[in-house]
């Protein structure tokens, strides 16, 4: 894991996200599959950049990022993961 900048928090791995999300969503195989390929896809692409992206612009990846994961998820499951981003912004 690798700590963020400045936050001193750490950023969880895509193994450890998809399967953090698996135990509290029970995840198929399949949407493990899909969920995995979204978060590495961002993972890449936040290495090839160079410079720190702004506030807008991680904010702009994080609500693609969620309506690509969000369409993976089954009704019930999409109650949960809101109800799971609920709590992860009142932690903050």
């Amino acid at each position: 894991m690798s700590a963020q900048r400045g936050g001193g928090r750490q950023r969880m791995s895509v193994e450890n996200r998809v399967a953090q999300m698996t135990k509290e969503l029970d995840l198929t195989a399949d949407q493990q599959k899909k969920i995995t390929a979204i978060y590495t896809e961002l993972e890449s692409k936040r290495k090839e950049k160079s410079e720190r992206p702004t506030r807008e612009q991680m904010r702009a990846e994080f609500e693609k990022i969620d309506k690509q994961v969000t369409a993976v998820l089954t009704k019930s499951q999409q109650k949960k993961y809101e109800e799971m981003k609920q709590a992860r912004q009142n932690r903050r």
